[in-house]
């Protein structure tokens, strides 16, 4: 039976909205450039890179030729480096995977509090199932933003340094930075405010056959 009367009170309706924008915010960023090109963490004009713009993503690169046209992208894999000038740092991109990982731990998330709200079980309406989720969850995504932020803020200082001579021609950021962001907040938000408020039955109580007054 659905817990209506426990799905309007504030913090279950909170723990819904962060978990679920966190979740689609996390796998944006996990599955952009090659997968969804739109969205990547720097793009670099073509006077930086070969023979077109350069989008990097998380598993990989995608060059467009002028006009837009998709000039090719490198294989879907986790780390991958960038041999033009060593502007990206190698190691640095097999962290990207932590956004997938994260996601997965807001899916999990997500689904503890919606089988809390189904009632499946008295135990699942135990608030430590969610909490702990959506806790490991956000401390992966804060980690995933850091090494994200340190890789392509780096990479684009080295980009255009090395481009000086055209003031033009910069590296810009691209929506995938802001989305990982966005859902590391979000998912620390979810596991601080959101989800089944803690209840008296699930801490320590002695037996009921001890006396409490001895």
């Amino acid at each position: 039976m659905f817990r209506w009367h426990d799905c309007s009170e504030g913090h279950i309706i909170l723990g819904l909205f962060f978990s679920l924008s966190s979740l689609v915010c996390l796998i944006l960023t996990t599955f952009s450039t090659p997968f969804i090109r739109s969205f990547y963490f720097l793009s670099v004009p073509p006077s930086t890179s070969n023979g077109g713009t350069t989008r990097f993503g998380s598993f990989g690169w995608c060059t467009l030729v002028d006009g837009g046209a998709d000039a090719g992208c490198t294989p879907e894999h986790v780390g991958y480096d960038w041999m033009e000038g060593g502007e990206v740092i190698g190691w640095l991109t097999r962290t990207m995977i932590l956004f997938g990982i994260a996601a997965l731990f807001m899916l999990l998330a997500l689904i503890t509090l919606v089988l809390s709200l189904l009632k499946v079980g008295k135990f699942m309406w135990n608030p430590v199932y969610f909490r702990t989720t959506a806790l490991l969850g956000s401390l992966v995504s804060i980690l995933a933003e850091i090494f994200a932020l340190i890789l392509w803020v780096n990479a684009r200082h080295r980009f255009d340094r090395h481009n000086n001579t055209d003031a033009t021609a910069r590296a810009k950021y691209g929506a995938a930075l802001w989305t990982g962001l966005i859902g590391a907040t979000l998912s620390f938000l979810a596991a601080a405010i959101g989800g089944p408020a803690y209840q008296g039955r699930f801490m320590y109580r002695a037996a009921r056959h001890q006396a409490y007054n001895v």
